[in-house]
Formats: structure tokens, sequence, C-alpha cells
């Protein structure tokens, strides 16, 4: 029951949709379902990596500690993020942050072991892997772009002109709460707050902060109610969606820090595709 229900969700994933049945079969052998209390952590940075994970409920934080001693939140994986697949690949493996669960929370553990046989067993599947790396290489040097640029506010709304391109609408659910994105974009909690209730009272932004329950981080909606407006308001030039939107390796990438993964299946969530009146 248990290879059956991860190989069809693996099966709703970009990646590995390129694989057949037989190799998400393989994939899956062996596969554990891992329950978390709240707080409790999956595996530490530095562990030996023997396993992978399939998120099926809930939100897991993956940091690793800041140079000041604080907990750095690289990204938030909630349901249908694949963890650590990337990882595997290392000799020896070890995971390269701390994972460690919002609220409770449930995975499949899956054998490192697998994942390499298959790889070697089917060219198809590890050129799909190949390629799925590749593109996540393009999009961080597109990141260390965008943090290198001095003006927090340009940071801030390059960054909110890549999630619309990605999402296609002007009404965009950010993959990450605030406190973590002001960390993901170099910009103190203050800086942050801020700059997004400027843009509010300059009718270029509606935001909304809702909680999503119990086995949930909290998320930031954001309406953009003047795309040209905002990019006059931190002289940038008005990105062209027709091209951009065509090319991933010219994204940031479906989260701001897609460190060590980069498959995802969409387990019935979605968003409306409108643009506000």
């Amino acid at each position: 029951m248990k290879k059956t229900a991860v190989t069809d969700i693996l099966a709703q994933s970009p990646v590995f949709a390129k694989a057949g049945m037989d190799v998400l079969h393989a994939l899956a052998a062996n596969a554990e379902l891992v329950n978390l209390k709240a707080k409790q952590h999956l595996f530490h940075m530095g562990g030996a990596a023997h396993y992978f994970y399939l998120v099926t409920t809930g939100a897991i934080n993956l940091y690793r500690p800041s140079y000041s001693g604080d907990r750095k939140i690289f990204r938030v994986v909630e349901d249908g993020d694949l963890l650590v697949e990337t990882a595997m690949f290392l000799d020896p493996p070890e995971y390269p942050l701390s994972a460690q669960a919002v609220s409770s929370a449930a995975c499949y553990r899956l054998p490192r072991a697998n994942l390499l046989r298959v790889c070697r067993d089917s060219p198809e599947f590890s050129l799909a892997m190949l390629e799925g790396m590749a593109v996540r290489i393009s999009q961080s040097l597109n990141r260390i772009d965008l943090l290198t640029v001095g003006n927090a506010a340009q940071r801030l709304v390059l960054y909110l002109l890549d999630v619309y391109l990605q999402q296609g609408s002007a009404w965009l659910t950010l993959p990450a709460s605030q406190a973590v994105l002001s960390r993901q974009l170099n910009i103190t909690p203050e800086t942050l707050s801020r700059q997004l209730s400027a843009f509010r009272r300059a009718g270029l932004l509606g935001e909304s902060t809702t909680a999503q329950g119990e086995h949930h981080a909290p998320q930031m909606h954001v309406v953009l109610l003047d795309i040209p407006g905002l990019c006059k308001e931190v002289n940038l030039p008005l990105p062209n969606p027709e091209i951009e939107r065509a090319k991933p390796t010219r994204r940031l990438g479906s989260s701001l820090f897609d460190c060590c993964n980069y498959a995802r299946v969409t387990l019935g969530h979605g968003m409306p595709d409108a643009t506000p009146s």
C-alpha cells in the first residue's frame, strides 16, 4: 500500500513523470511513513544522508545555524515536496541543513540506494534528474544576482515579479512567511514591513497574511495592483512576461532557496488565475 501511494504521488511530478511506472515502483520500494510531532527533527545538518523524503502533510523548516548563532530558515517545504534528493548523490552523503517540523507532519522515507540504483538502470531517468539539476544551477545564479542588488526595495520588487511570472497571475501566493522572506532577501523584518506598507499606501499592491491551519505555515497573499507603477517606483524596467515565462532558467525557482531539492507535486492546492479589476 505504501509503495503504491508513493508511486502515485511521484507520477504527478514533472521530473518523475518522465520515468516509467516500473522505475517509480523500484524507487518507492521499502518506503516508510514517518510521522513527526511539532518541533521534532527529521534530520540534522551534517548527519549521514541515507534517505530522502516525500512530504505528504504538514510543513517542515529547512534551516542551518547562522554565523551570529541564530537559525537561518532557508525555506519551508510542504505537501508534495521532495526533500534532499539531490544530497543523495554526495559521496559520502550528508544532509546540508537541518529539517524540523513546524507542527505535526508526515512524510515517506525513501532509501538513497533505490535512487542510485534507478539512475544506473535508467538512462532516461538519469537525464531527467540532470536536467532538473541544471535548471536549478541556472536559477541559483539568478538568486545570487538578485541578492547582490544593493537596493532592498529593488530586491523585493524583483522577487515579486518573478513569482508573478511563475504563477501567471497578479494574485500571488508567496512560498514563505514574511519573517522567512526577510531573511532570504537579506532585508531586516522592519525594513521589509515598511517597504510593503509604502507600496500599499501608494496603491501599488494589496496584501494579506492567512494562516494555513494546524499543519501548515502562514503564507502571504499579495495582489499586484500596478506592475508598471511598482517598477517605476524602484527604477526597474518592466519585465517581458511572454519571453521570461517560457524560460525556467531565467527565473528564481519555486522558492527563493531551492537549496537541496527541485521536484514537487501539487497535491490539490491551487490559486485563482485572475487579475485585479
